[in-house]
């Protein structure tokens, strides 16, 4: 009962935010350029475009009613699963864009068996492989964060990380980056790992002694994650024209972030402000056929933000990587007098300590990254009294 109650109130505290927005045009009458997961729109002549590109992305929001979550008795993630809802939109827009294409567009007259075998992932039941069940109990196990308590930008990256190390159908691989840092060499193992491992699998041990010299490599679908914190409890100026550019390029999945105590998926930018889809309305759980996809995004100054935060991006190929790191150098390093994140070939010596232990990740036991949030500071709005916060 006293769980129902606080749900109830938090529920009513974070949606009542849905009111600034829920009448605010859709984008700006502005001739500047709308951003949207790498592409170039306008406000003026490309709406409709952009209208069909929003209602495509997955839209996953607060949910009652489900199957309570483990011994917790929660039916809800009223007040605080938004950042784990956001984790949500982000791999299963990436798993849709490498099933169906980033060009695939949804319509709910068209019952398509590829959005299904995805969208089903995300089923709020313990038996969904990324539910709201399985991404609260795993940030649980491994980090000792009781169902019902808030997870950052970074621990919603790391927690979907392991869970799709037990994906059986492995579609894709996710790297999450730490300390400001992308160590190319890093990455691209992430991506070539799962590969190797199901080859070893196949093979036995004779074979595998004697085909060590002739192994092959094949690249992953990877969904990359920058963690990053921009600030104290603000957003540091000299860091907006490099987030504004992560918006702009090809790869790119949007941000995982938001404002103070509110999180959201950015999808795009215009002008000085970021478009968002807000996981903070409230619809009954039921089957395949919810609700998934919104209507209109909302749109918040780039300033307003909170500065933790966490960079999206999706390769499908190495060469699709490979291109992503030449933008990053020439438009987010070379061009941005303080870069976002430094990016190097290997990883220095006075690194090696930070290195995830690879054998005892890919048992899902806890490393020293998991569940924990970038660089965590106390800020002048934390508060034990405060339900959700990023």
């Amino acid at each position: 009962m006293a769980a129902s109650a606080q749900q109830k109130l938090l529920s009513y505290k974070f949606e009542e935010n849905q009111l600034t927005y829920a009448d605010k045009p859709d984008y700006p009458e502005t001739d500047n350029p709308v951003w949207m997961l790498g592409q170039q729109y306008s406000a003026r002549y490309d709406l409709e475009e952009l209208r069909e590109l929003v209602s495509s992305r997955p839209w996953l929001s607060y949910r009652k009613e489900f199957p309570a979550i483990g011994e917790s008795g929660l039916s809800s993630d009223q007040g605080w699963g938004c950042m784990l809802r956001c984790g949500q939109m982000v791999l299963a827009g990436a798993l849709l864009d490498v099933k169906l294409g980033r060009e695939w567009r949804w319509n709910k007259d068209i019952d398509k068996e590829e959005y299904r075998q995805v969208m089903e992932k995300f089923m709020d039941i313990k038996s969904a492989q990324y539910s709201i069940h399985q991404i609260s109990l795993m940030g649980e196990s491994l980090d000792k964060k009781p169902v019902g308590t808030w997870f950052g930008p970074n621990t919603v990256a790391q927690v979907l990380r392991k869970l799709c190390k037990f994906d059986p159908s492995d579609d894709i691989a996710i790297y999450v980056a730490m300390d400001n840092t992308v160590v190319i060499n890093e990455v691209k193992q992430a991506a070539l790992a799962k590969t190797e491992e199901i080859n070893n699998l196949e093979k036995s041990e004779t074979e595998q002694e004697t085909n060590d010299s002739e192994k092959t490599y094949k690249w992953q679908p990877l969904l990359l994650f920058i963690s990053l914190r921009l600030g104290l409890s603000e957003i540091n100026p000299v860091y907006v024209k490099g987030l504004k550019n992560c918006f702009t390029l090809p790869s790119t999945l949007g941000v995982i972030g938001g404002s103070p105590n509110h999180a959201l998926y950015m999808l795009g930018c215009v002008e000085d402000e970021v478009i968002f889809l807000d996981p903070h309305t409230t619809q009954p759980a039921s089957d395949i056929n919810q609700t998934y996809h919104a209507d209109k995004p909302g749109r918040i100054n780039i300033t307003q933000l909170d500065p933790s935060l966490s960079l999206c991006f999706l390769c499908k190929s190495e060469e699709e990587f490979d291109n992503l790191c030449i933008a990053f150098q020439e438009q987010l390093i070379e061009a941005c007098q303080t870069p976002l994140f430094e990016l190097l070939l290997e990883r220095p010596v006075h690194m090696y300590s930070q290195i995830v232990d690879t054998a005892r990740d890919s048992t899902g036991q806890p490393d020293e990254s998991t569940g924990q949030d970038y660089e965590q500071l106390t800020r002048k709005y934390d508060s034990e009294e405060e339900f959700e916060i990023i």
